[in-house]
C-alpha cells in the first residue's frame, strides 16, 4: 500500500491539527469481514455461502442457510511488525506490537414450520451477535538524521503576523511558551526559531482501537432455492493515537539549545447504525449466487485531544531553569459522519459436498464519505478557492472494488482444509498513489457431533509513505512505512 500526502495545495500538513481529515474518512469507512476463523481462513468470501456468522455481516441472506441453531465464540492474536525507512538518508527503525482480543460472538436460532410442505418456506432464522470489523493497532518509530528543515520553521511561518496571545494553543503557542520561537524585536509580530542549525529528528506513533458491529438479523429459506435476509447493524469505533516528535542538536554543536519534544494525543469514539439486505439463489445444488447492499452507516463521533511541548537548554536562565514545559487545554469536538454505500456480488461452487470455491466482489465509492453537523455549525464544505474536508475527500478518493476468494476442501467428514486470498482495491484517484494491498490466509476446521473448532492464520503487508510536515515551500524527509500484519484466530462453536 502506498499512501503519500497529496493535494498539498488544498491542505497544509503540520502534524496532527485535531481536525477531521480525509484520512479519518478512510479509517472509519474501511472494514474487513473476518470475525470467525472459518471466514478469515477463506479470505472473507462468504457472501454466497452462508452458514457462518461473519457471512451474515456480508450478506444477511446467509442466515437462512442454517439448518440448526448455533453458538460461536472467536478470539484472535495479532502481531504487527512495522519498519520505517527514511527514503532520503536510507536509515530505518523497527517496532512491533502484540494484541489479543475477541473477534466474534454469535447466536443463531432456527425456526421450522410445524408442518413442512414439499415447497414453500422451509425455515425462518434469527441471529444476534458481534463481529470485529477492523483493528487500529500499531507502534512505529522513524527518524531523520541531520534534517535540512525543521518543524520550528513551520511554526514560525504559521505564527508570523499573529500576536503571542492569539497563537494556536495546541501548537504554536506551546513553542512560544517554551522559548522555541520568539517575536523578533521591533517587528510587527514576526517570529524566529531558537536555532537555525541542522537538527536530528525522530518520531514515535502509538495507535490502538477497533471497529466492531453488533447485529440483529432475520432471514427466510424458500424451498432451499431462494434465501432472503435483512439486518440492523449498530457499529462502534474507538481510536486513540499518541504521536511524539522530537528534534535535537547534532553531537558537535555548541548551541545553548539542546532538544525539544512535541507530543500530540488524540482520541475518537463513535456509534452508528446501518441496514443490510441480501439474497442468495441456488439455480442448481452445486452453485450459489448472492448479492447484498449495505446502507451508509450514520455515525455520531466525539473527540478529545491534547498536546504538550518540552524544551531543554544547556544553560540555566536567571531563575535557574534550563527546561521548560507547556501544555494545551483539553480539547473536545463532536460531529457526524456518513460512510459510503456498499454493494457485494458473490458466487460459490459446492462440489459433491467436499470442495467449496467462493468469491465476493465488493463495490464502494470512498468519495461519497461525508462529514457533517460539526460543533459551531461546521458543515465541512468549502469553496473552490478554500476547500474543506468534504471537498478534499471528493477530490482524493474514488470508487473501487475489493475481491475476496476462498477455498475449502473436506479431507474427511470431520476435518477441512481452507485457503483464501483478498485484494483490497485502491481508494485514491490520483495517479501514482495506491493504497491497495493483498491478504493471504489459510487454516483448518474440525467437527465432531455438535461441536466444531476452526483455526486461521492471515498475513498482510501494507506500505504507507508520509512526511512529518509539509508546506508549499518545503517538507520533511519522506518516510516509507512497511507494516507486516500477522493474525491467528480460533473459533469454538456448538450446534443444537
Amino acid at each position: 500500500m502506498k499512501r503519500i500526502y497529496i493535494l498539498i495545495s488544498l491542505m497544509i500538513i503540520t502534524g496532527v491539527t485535531f481536525a477531521q481529515t480525509a484520512d479519518d474518512a478512510l479509517r472509519y469507512s474501511k472494514q474487513y469481514f473476518n470475525g470467525t476463523a472459518r471466514s478469515a481462513a477463506m479470505g472473507g468470501a462468504f457472501g454466497a455461502l452462508g452458514g457462518d456468522f461473519t457471512g451474515i455481516a456480508i450478506n444477511p441472506a446467509g442466515l437462512a442457510v442454517y439448518r440448526t441453531s448455533e453458538l460461536t465464540f472467536s478470539s484472535n492474536l495479532n502481531f504487527n511488525d512495522t519498519k520505517s525507512l527514511n527514503l532520503q538518508t536510507n536509515t530505518s527503525l523497527n517496532e512491533d506490537k502484540y494484541s489479543f482480543g475477541i473477534s466474534n460472538i454469535g447466536y443463531v436460532a432456527t425456526n421450522k414450520p410445524r408442518i413442512e410442505s414439499e415447497g414453500g418456506w422451509k425455515n425462518f432464522n434469527f441471529a444476534i451477535g458481534y463481529n470485529k470489523l477492523n483493528t487500529y493497532r500499531k507502534n512505529a518509530r522513524s527518524n531523520a538524521p541531520e534534517a535540512p528543515t525543521s518543524l520550528l520553521d513551520v511554526m514560525v511561518n504559521n505564527s508570523n503576523g499573529i500576536s503571542p496571545n492569539s497563537l494556536n494553543s495546541f501548537r504554536e503557542f506551546l513553542a512560544y511558551d517554551t522559548y522555541l520561537i520568539d517575536v523578533v524585536e521591533n517587528t510587527n509580530n514576526e517570529y524566529e526559531a531558537i536555532t537555525s542549525e541542522i537538527l536530528n529528528q525522530s518520531q514515535t506513533i502509538d495507535e490502538k482501537g477497533y471497529a466492531g458491529e453488533f447485529l440483529l438479523a432475520f432471514a427466510a429459506n424458500y424451498n432451499h432455492k431462494l434465501y432472503i435476509g435483512g439486518s440492523l447493524g449498530i457499529q462502534s469505533i474507538y481510536y486513540k493515537s499518541t504521536k511524539v516528535f522530537s528534534e535535537s542538536i547534532l553531537s558537535d554543536s555548541d548551541s545553548d539549545f539542546n532538544d525539544y519534544t512535541f507530543e500530540e494525543s488524540f482520541k475518537s469514539s463513535g456509534v452508528g447504525a446501518n441496514f443490510k439486505l441480501g439474497v442468495i439463489y441456488k439455480p442448481e445444488q452445486w452453485i450459489r449466487l448472492g448479492a447484498s447492499i449495505h446502507t451508509p452507516t450514520f455515525y455520531s463521533f466525539d473527540e478529545d485531544y491534547h498536546s504538550s511541548m518540552a524544551s531543554n537548554f544547556n544553560t540555566a536562565d536567571e531563575n535557574g531553569y534550563s527546561s521548560y514545559f507547556s501544555e494545551s487545554p483539553e480539547g473536545e469536538y463532536s460531529y457526524k459522519y456518513r460512510t459510503p454505500l456498499k454493494a457485494t456480488f458473490s458466487a460459490a461452487l459446492v462440489l459433491k459436498k467436499r470442495l467449496i470455491l467462493s468469491a465476493d466482489y465488493e463495490l464502494i465509492d470512498y468519495s461519497n464519505a461525508k462529514f457533517y453537523d460539526g460543533d459551531n455549525g461546521e458543515d465541512f464544505n468549502g469553496t473552490p478557492d478554500n476547500p474543506d474536508t468534504n471537498d478534499i475527500i471528493k477530490a482524493s478518493y474514488q470508487s473501487t472494488g475489493n475481491l475476496r476468494t476462498g477455498l475449502e476442501f473436506r479431507a474427511t467428514p470431520n476435518f477441512s482444509l481452507r485457503a483464501g486470498y483478498a485484494k483490497m482495491g485502491n481508494s485514491f484517484k490520483v495517479s501514482g498513489v495506491d493504497d491497495g494491498f493483498d491478504v493471504f490466509s489459510g487454516g483448518f476446521g474440525f467437527r465432531q457431533n455438535k461441536f466444531f473448532m476452526d483455526l486461521a492464520y492471515s498475513y498482510a503487508d501494507i506500505e504507507n509513505q508520509f512526511v512529518y510536515y509539509s508546506t508549499p515551500d518545503f517538507a520533511s524527509d519522506q518516510i516509507k512505512e512497511n507494516n507486516k500484519k500477522h493474525e491467528v484466530k480460533v473459533t469454538f462453536g456448538f450446534k443444537f
